[in-house]
């Protein structure tokens, strides 16, 4: 109505106007006093406009007064915690439902700071997208809103009350169904060397054993092959059997049976911190189950996410007596040198007899089928030194060895890297080379650790073989009828068997000697592998002080400390190992070793004592007759021998020796 209104007085004004020009033709006087008028209509109707501005302002002042006052009101009484605080965290008001969880005193908390009365992370809690605070038993999702007064910047935290929901979520994954593959590792031995009526009997002795035990958990169990079983049971259950270390597989292990074959048992759970399908969660499962078969068996593996935990693996690997593993992947490897450009055999940091031996083995497989080499060393140290200066009296061995800068010269897509001794990146002599060429194969004999490489095109772990020499002899005798190899070969890989087996005292089975026959019939002489392995009269010296020092503990381990800087000081370190094993009543041996890079330990067992499960713990890994541990940057030989007894004690207790 007051719109129309103001329309019509325009409209006469202007109409005032347009008689005063026309009457201003006629008279001037006339046209004089009707603009005049005009003015005066103008300065009226502007004043009136004016008032009822001012007049529909305050009128909307009064109403964001009301509204205002009512939104103090209401957020004063919201049941959302809420309150405002500057940057430090000081709090300049809060509500009721504020003061009621939190308010400790009767002063309340005002003008205290949040960050020290509540122990709220008030940094994260602004960075963060998704924020959550604990407090006294009460879980609170924490979202903030910034504002500013132009002078003071300040933060309005809400706090949500979850704890009902995160109860519910706690109650999930409790609840939520974990996947627990199980297998017999020596089913073949089983069947080929227990008599058919015995064997059911011890059969279903195992059946029963790990019904029992999946009844005590109160978990589904179904057999769905032969050596094969799923156990399906809550996540909740999982803190129970990591503390109890996975007993069955001692019970599996104590059935009796007239061929003492001790009957063991792979396990893998797999565990996530983010919630998973169905398939994701039994293939994280069945993930761990691979690593605990190549770890050798005899263990169970709790996969979380990336982050392994290993139970059990007190007995060897056992060895496998067929060789059609061996003959698969020899026929899958002479594929892959085939269809390669070129090929790269690099191993440890490090390297060692064991791995430079079978590094060279292969490189001659790969010229008698017509493909470049080259084996990548970063530097020739006192291990190898030997076997190195052996090699390059042979003119073909002039130009095989490469720095791991020049083998960026080779990294192609159609490049075949194939990796000797290891499978974890960071042991590698260039990690980096991994994500650089696609196409990888690893031949190791070492057990398996979290963080081996993960995408290979042939993987040939088997962990009951005495070295990676041996395993890739195996090969080399499925390639083809030809001659390929050669006697400086046959020597190389002759001499690692003999440094990983001691000259054939430690670790040996069947396979070793069956390959030791083969490289023996290829021309390898035994007589160049002890000169390559000797010692020269300062590393003996080094030697015999490091055993000199060494203390008996726990009756019959020998733990040595030594300090040597010299490039040699680690082969010193593993070699005194080796000799207190030839003391009377020694089941074990450790020797610290402290360098310019910090400690190292390495270990030997006379399989008694699973050294590999005692260094497991302190970062290291291995066999359980030999293994090994660094703590780079430690200086001091007394913390690492601290560590070390821990280690030892631990594992007496949980072995109840």
């Amino acid at each position: 109505m007051k719109e129309s209104k103001k329309g019509v007085v325009r409209f006469a004004i202007a109409a005032e106007l347009l008689v005063s020009v026309i009457l201003g033709f006629y008279n001037i006087y006339w046209g004089i006093a009707g603009v005049a008028i005009f003015v005066i209509l103008i300065i009226y109707y502007t004043q009136n406009i004016n008032i009822d501005e001012i007049k529909i302002d305050k009128a909307i002042d009064e109403i964001y007064g009301d509204l205002d006052k009512i939104n103090q009101e209401r957020m004063y009484e919201m049941p959302i915690a809420m309150t405002i605080v500057d940057n430090e965290g000081m709090i300049y008001w809060y509500n009721q439902a504020f003061g009621k969880a939190f308010k400790k005193e009767k002063e309340g908390l005002f003008k205290k700071n949040i960050v020290n009365e509540l122990d709220f992370n008030l940094a994260e809690a602004v960075k963060a997208d998704e924020f959550t605070f604990h407090h006294e038993e009460r879980d609170y999702g924490v979202v903030t809103n910034a504002f500013s007064d132009k002078v003071h910047s300040f933060e309005l935290l809400h706090f949500f009350d979850i704890t009902e929901q995160s109860k519910q979520r706690q109650l999930y994954r409790k609840n939520s169904p974990l996947f627990c593959y199980i297998v017999i590792d020596n089913y073949d031995d089983i069947i080929e060397q227990i008599p058919s009526h015995k064997r059911s009997a011890i059969l279903g002795q195992v059946d029963l054993k790990l019904n029992e035990w999946a009844k005590q958990l109160g978990s589904a169990i179904i057999k769905y092959e032969s050596d094969r079983y799923l156990m399906i049971f809550e996540r909740g259950k999982i803190c129970a059997l990591q503390k109890e270390t996975f007993k069955i597989l001692d019970e599996i292990r104590e059935i009796e049976n007239d061929e003492k074959i001790p009957i063991t048992l792979s396990i893998g759970i797999g565990i996530s911190e983010s919630i998973l399908g169905i398939v994701e969660s039994q293939e994280l499962s069945k993930s761990a189950l691979d690593i605990a078969l190549a770890r050798g068996g005899d263990q169970a593996v709790v996969r979380q996410d990336e982050k392994m935990s290993f139970y059990g693996g007190k007995t060897e690997a056992t060895e496998k007596r067929t060789k059609v593993k061996a003959r698969v992947k020899a026929h899958g490897l002479k594929e892959l040198i085939k269809e390669a450009d070129h090929v790269l055999l690099m191993g440890h940091q490090n390297p060692d007899m064991d791995c430079l031996g079978s590094a060279v083995g292969l490189l001659g497989a790969c010229k008698s089928l017509g493909k470049e080499g080259k084996i990548v060393v970063r530097e020739i140290n006192y291990s190898i030194k030997s076997l190195f200066d052996y090699l390059l009296e042979n003119e073909a061995y002039q130009d095989a060895f490469i720095t791991p800068k020049e083998a960026e010269n080779y990294a192609t897509k159609n490049t075949l890297l194939i990796i000797v001794d290891t499978q974890t990146v960071n042991y590698l002599e260039m990690p980096g080379l991994v994500d650089q060429i696609p196409k990888i194969v690893v031949i190791d004999h070492h057990r398996r650790s979290g963080k081996a490489i993960k995408e290979t095109l042939l993987n040939y772990t088997e962990t009951y073989a005495s070295s990676t020499c041996e395993l890739v002899t195996e090969l080399l005798q499925y390639f083809d009828e030809k001659n390929h190899l050669t006697v400086i070969e046959a020597n190389a890989l002759m001499a690692g068997i003999c440094m990983d087996t001691k000259m054939f005292t430690m670790k040996t089975g069947v396979r070793t000697f069956e390959a030791a026959s083969y490289l023996k019939r290829k021309g390898a002489d035994t007589i160049i592998s002890k000169i390559l392995l000797q010692d020269d009269l300062t590393t003996y010296t080094a030697k015999s002080d490091a055993v000199k020092n060494a203390k008996i503990y726990f009756d019959n381990i020998a733990i040595s400390t030594f300090e040597n800087n010299t490039d040699y000081g680690k082969v010193i370190a593993a070699q005194a190992a080796d000799e207190l094993l030839n003391i009377k009543g020694i089941v074990a041996s450790f020797i610290i070793l402290k360098n310019d890079e910090g400690l190292a330990i390495s270990a030997r067992s006379m399989g008694e004592v699973n050294v590999q499960v005692i260094l497991e713990t302190l970062g290291g890994g291995g066999h359980l007759a030999i293994a090994g541990a660094q703590f780079p940057g430690e200086n001091n030989l007394e913390t690492g021998k601290e560590l070390l007894l821990t280690a030892i004690k631990e594992y007496k207790k949980e072995n109840g020796s």
